[in-house]
């Protein structure tokens, strides 16, 4: 099947005056339970992972058993919303230059029924998949302006990823809180995670336009991988630059992302950007960051998530 796949990669069929070059994928199983089942899914692996043969014997009962989970994690989610169990947690952010605290980022924790506290890796996605995700995305708004009163000498950093902001309910929902709490907007840093597949960028920038009207401040959040480039990240007018915790770990041991800070630094600079280091876990790494003059540490050295 192989070669066969290759002959036909090299074969060209001409049709009046233009040639086509052709391309197959195949998915095979040889199994008993299920073979046209097995057969589909590989075939949807193949097209998704760009893989021109796949073999797909079992993969039927693996989707079946994701299937199964989602279910039980969409469970979970929607009860853990109707008991008031999707709760925030704020990680503290300091000052490098007097090592105070001036922000905490809001982090969204649900809470099982067995009790147990989970972090987003364990539902978020799944939740994106369903209903239940913008509900998410209200509550933990809801619950970082309402911890504007019981800290008021430091601002709320709030997570949005670019989908977020393509929701009309979530910018409606945004809105009416900038409007119940409009003496704290200053206070409030929306830190904005890019992402490829953005349908509609003006849209995006008329968003962030309005919110700065109200006082309130843009990060880009894991700046410095991924999706991140400079020309994009202008054009959303940010306030604060977030370095990326996979640059900042590791640090004092390795050069090549020591100067890589060091080069977003410097254009944080020239562009009168604050910069937030991430994953700052002690003490060798607080002392390289505030040397290479990020101006604000966040990380487990200087304290963990914390209910208010």
């Amino acid at each position: 099947m192989e070669q066969f796949l290759a002959n036909v990669k090299e074969h060209v069929v001409k049709i009046d005056t233009i040639e086509y070059d052709i391309s197959v994928i195949c998915s095979y199983t040889y199994g008993i339970f299920k073979v046209f089942e097995d057969a589909k899914i590989g075939m949807e692996q193949a097209i998704a992972t760009k893989q021109p043969i796949v073999y797909a014997d079992g993969l039927s009962g693996i989707e079946y058993d994701n299937a199964l989970k989602n279910i039980e994690t969409i469970h979970t989610i929607k009860t853990a919303i109707d008991t008031g169990n999707i709760l925030s947690y704020f990680q503290p952010i300091v000052d490098n230059r007097t090592r105070k605290i001036a922000k905490y980022e809001s982090l969204v924790r649900l809470v099982n029924e067995g009790g147990q506290l989970l972090t987003p890796y364990f539902f978020l996605e799944v939740a994106k998949k369903g209903r239940y995700y913008s509900k998410i995305t209200k509550i933990v708004l809801d619950n970082s302006f309402a911890a504007l009163l019981k800290i008021p000498d430091a601002a709320i950093s709030i997570n949005l990823s670019l989908h977020d902001i393509e929701r009309e309910e979530i910018i409606r929902h945004i809105f009416q809180l900038l409007d119940r709490y409009p003496e704290q907007t200053s206070r409030i840093v929306f830190e904005l995670l890019e992402s490829e597949d953005i349908r509609d960028i003006a849209h995006i920038q008329r968003f962030i336009q309005n919110v700065k009207q109200r006082g309130v401040k843009i990060a880009i959040d894991d700046f410095g991988t991924g999706y991140s480039n400079f020309e994009r990240m202008l054009s959303y007018e940010p306030d604060i630059l977030k370095i990326d915790g996979s640059l900042i770990r590791n640090i004092d041991t390795n050069e090549v992302n020591r100067n890589i800070v060091e080069t977003i630094v410097l254009f944080a600079q020239k562009q009168r950007l604050e910069t937030v280091a991430e994953f700052v876990e002690n003490e060798a790494i607080y002392r390289i960051v505030t040397d290479l003059g990020v101006d604000y540490s966040q990380g487990y050295h200087f304290g963990r998530p914390e209910l208010f």
